[in-house]
């Protein structure tokens, strides 16, 4: 009869930020494609991207109104000779002299002898003759030649992520293709003969397969490409076989089976297999068994079967893994903010306790909301949760108004 199964020699409980670690130092980085730059967003800039010429091409006006000699309006009110009308895109024929202005719309470049823009709110916005009401300093409302990007500049480096200002700018500098990142492909298991598909018929005891959903949906946000491999019974020669399905992938991500129940058996499946543990339990709440392994050339993640385990435990290692595989060289780590918490707190202190809440912005300073249930097995309670309030083991309560340690796992709200 199968029993539970103790700890092994050698095998210790590490800190949160030692996994993370851990994790990043088994990363290698995936191949490059080449992509159209309309297809670039979610991807990783693989190459450096230099601006062919100067932005803008030369200086231009800020606001619609009139190019004028910053001499002339020196003692406004003063009224000038309109002599051209200059919109956006086309090149001044005349040459602003004294006495004389040229009404000119934003993003046309500045005529000859000019050297301010009098914004038109500042005159009577004249046809012939435009009385120009103040006075302004030499240069005012210019943007000037280069002042976005100089010819030859790095304008996008190498691991950046592309979002839509990257693909504004890739489509400035005229970058019709673009090399980046490949997206990892990311096979996902779940464990359990208590576990049924979506379809399924519901039976008493039988839990719905919501895991494999969640993290192919988190996978797609990390920018990889999840492959459901399916539900895997609990017996060593089906989880054998499931993983060996999953290393077709790139990486392989397993739900459930990795604690020390009677029934859990992906450490006897990896050692079959030849992997090489790196860890197997992490010191934090939800989420203690979490295994890193190495496999045939490919990464390993044993993910805890209870839903918020499962989430968390991906945000805090995986998503950060798939960043850099793709080549992200910055911002792996989710952000760590400091807000208040608007609810007093209770943990066992056993451990670090990673608390659900709702980050938002209120009166100038971060507050957050802390969800109504922590228990690891209360899926809705990631339902709004942007936020995962740090709890140090030790501490056993959370006063409300304390400032508190918070991971950014989504956008501040309002």
């Amino acid at each position: 009869m199968p029993t539970f199964q103790p700890s092994r020699p050698g095998e210790r409980m590490i800190p949160v930020e030692e996994a993370q670690e851990r994790v990043l130092a088994e990363v290698q980085l995936l191949g490059t494609e080449q992509v159209v730059f309309t297809d670039a967003l979610g991807r990783v800039l693989r190459e450096d991207v230099r601006a062919r010429f100067d932005v803008p091409r030369g200086d231009n006006t800020a606001m619609d109104g009139y190019a004028v000699r910053a001499d002339d309006i020196a003692n406004a009110p003063v009224s000038l000779r309109v002599v051209e009308n200059l919109p956006a895109g086309t090149v001044s024929k005349k040459r602003v002299e004294a006495g004389t202005a040229i009404r000119i719309m934003t993003g046309a470049l500045m005529p000859d002898g000019a050297d301010t823009v009098a914004h038109v709110e500042i005159t009577d916005a004249g046809s012939e003759i435009v009385t120009v009401n103040e006075s302004l300093n030499r240069g005012t409302n210019i943007r000037r030649r280069g002042e976005d990007m100089h010819a030859g500049d790095v304008v996008l480096a190498d691991g950046t992520p592309i979002h839509a200002a990257e693909v504004g700018v890739l489509a400035g500098v005229q970058k019709p293709v673009v090399r980046v990142g490949r997206r990892p492909s990311v096979a996902i298991l779940s464990t359990g003969d208590e576990i049924i598909d979506v379809g399924d018929e519901m039976a008493y005891g039988k839990v719905v397969n919501s895991n494999s959903y969640s993290l192919a949906a988190l996978i797609r946000e990390a920018g990889a490409v999840p492959r459901m491999v399916g539900i895997v019974p609990d017996t060593p020669e089906a989880t054998i076989a499931a993983i060996e399905s999953g290393l077709e992938s790139d990486y392989v991500i397993s739900s459930g089976g990795v604690s020390v129940g009677a029934y859990d058996f992906v450490k006897e499946a990896l050692d079959t297999l030849g992997a090489e543990t790196r860890f197997w339990q992490v010191a934090m709440k939800p989420g203690k068994p979490v295994v890193l392994s190495r496999i045939r050339g490919r990464l390993y993640f044993g993910l805890p079967g209870n839903p918020v385990s499962c989430l968390v435990s991906f945000l805090l290692f995986i998503a950060p893994a798939i960043r850099k595989a793709m080549g992200q060289t910055t911002n792996l780590l989710p952000p760590i903010v400091q807000t208040r918490v608007l609810a007093s707190l209770k943990s066992r202190g056993d451990r670090r306790n990673y608390m659900r809440v709702r980050v938002m912005a209120r009166d100038g300073e971060l507050v957050s909301q802390p969800m109504i249930s922590q228990g690891s097995g209360v899926s809705t309670s990631m339902v709004q949760a942007n936020g995962l309030m740090i709890v140090e083991a030790g501490v056993t309560a959370i006063e409300a108004g304390s400032m508190v340690p918070t991971v950014l796992v989504g956008p501040v709200q309002s």
